[in-house]
């Protein structure tokens, strides 16, 4: 290697680094002592050239977590890489247009059962076998399911997601279509049947949003709610606050979780101004709720049965361009979701990308001279 990308730069100076902390010390946060250690791997790409302009946004793990989903836009194509010998072992071609298309907008990909995939993008939602064909379309418009109690008017496609055994499929209401309330939506698709329940802990992140409108351009930034299946139950997320909701789809069951944090502040605060006529204007009230904490979704370790969520708060710098910085904490949950831990990792100042746990160490994409790489955390407390 020539040289790597910061982020993984400063992974490898780090290696076998981490908190100095009496190893004798007793205390109820796990996570107090924790030391780690991180290897940086490139994977292998024989032949292939893979485009990372997009980076690991639209990617995905394989539900026994051996194997990398890469998503190439450009090629319309998935890279299928074995995480064990770091191998791209198959690519699955996709295509835009005809019978089988998966459409022209970035899709999130949902790994299933049998070789297949769930794609689900602003305007399009269906299931697709790896050989590129379309098994079942699932664009369903609001108006087709009996039973819901919103009408946005369009498709239900924000954060959608199906269950493993596909009887259900799930999705947001649209903090655009629906201002006032943050609702789950439940659909059953074979009988075109739904329902939503309000989230009413996730009503303030709607404020935490600014928009610019001049006459030439238009810019809006906002806080966001995230959906995601882990052990068979949805954990529904907000990056504004620690609290969340857990809804087991198995009996039909919502229940919320307020967390007791220490380290970080529970939630964003303050008033924000909407909308702005002003470029000024619109990064002051950007400011007044991007530098606060910001919460990411859980993650699963199968080989600890813990669950690990990150926190990142914005360092601001002089120049917004290279406000690339934050400082990052971790946190460590029983599978009961009980908090048990939490840390700051002084040493890491980015985010960590599309991160996920593989035999109990945590992986994240990087990019390394432009090939595909990852930092492999090795957690010790």
């Amino acid at each position: 290697m020539k040289h790597l990308s910061q982020f993984a730069l400063i992974f490898l100076l780090l290696s076998c680094s981490g908190k100095e902390q009496s190893e004798s010390s007793k205390s109820e946060n796990v996570l107090e002592n924790l030391t780690y250690s991180v290897d940086t791997v490139m994977v292998d790409a024989g032949d292939e050239v893979i485009n990372l302009r997009h980076g690991a946004r639209f990617s995905a793990v394989s539900l026994d977590a051996q194997r990398y989903y890469y998503y190439d836009y450009n090629k319309i194509a998935i890279n299928e890489i074995d995480l064990q010998t770091l191998e791209v072992t198959d690519i699955y071609q996709f295509s835009k247009e005809g019978p089988n298309s998966i459409g022209f907008n970035l899709p999130n990909i949902q790994p299933l059962r049998n070789s297949r995939f769930f794609f689900a993008s602003s305007a399009n939602v269906g299931i697709y076998s790896n050989s590129g064909e379309k098994e079942k379309s699932l664009k369903f418009n609001f108006k087709e399911i009996d039973g819901l109690d919103i009408d946005e008017g369009g498709l239900i496609t924000n954060q959608a997601k199906i269950s493993h055994d596909g009887k259900l499929m799930f999705a947001l209401s649209s903090p655009y279509h629906t201002p006032t309330d943050v609702r789950v939506i439940i659909v059953e698709p074979e009988i075109k049947k739904g329902k939503t329940i309000s989230l009413p802990n996730f009503i303030p992140t709607l404020k935490f949003k600014v928009h610019l409108k001049e006459e030439k351009r238009v810019m809006g930034v906002r806080e966001g709610v995230q959906l995601n299946i882990l052990n068979n139950v949805i954990l529904i997320t907000s990056s504004s606050t620690s609290d969340t909701y857990i809804y087991d789809y198995q009996i039909d069951s919502l229940r919320l979780i307020e967390f007791p944090h220490q380290l970080v502040s529970l939630k964003k605060s303050g008033e924000i101004k909407n909308e702005v006529g002003d470029e000024n204007e619109f990064y002051a009230e950007w400011a007044k709720f991007k530098y606060q904490i910001s919460f990411d979704k859980f993650l699963w370790d199968e080989e600890r049965q813990q669950y690990f969520r990150f926190g990142y708060q914005l360092i601001p710098h002089e120049d917004r361009e290279l406000e690339k910085k934050s400082e990052v904490f971790l946190f460590a949950y029983d599978k009961n979701l009980n908090l048990i831990g939490e840390t700051q990792l002084d040493e890491i100042e980015y985010r960590f990308e599309s991160p996920f746990f593989k035999d109990g160490k945590l992986w994240s994409y990087v990019n390394v001279e432009d090939e595909l790489g990852f930092a492999i955390f090795t957690f010790d407390f």
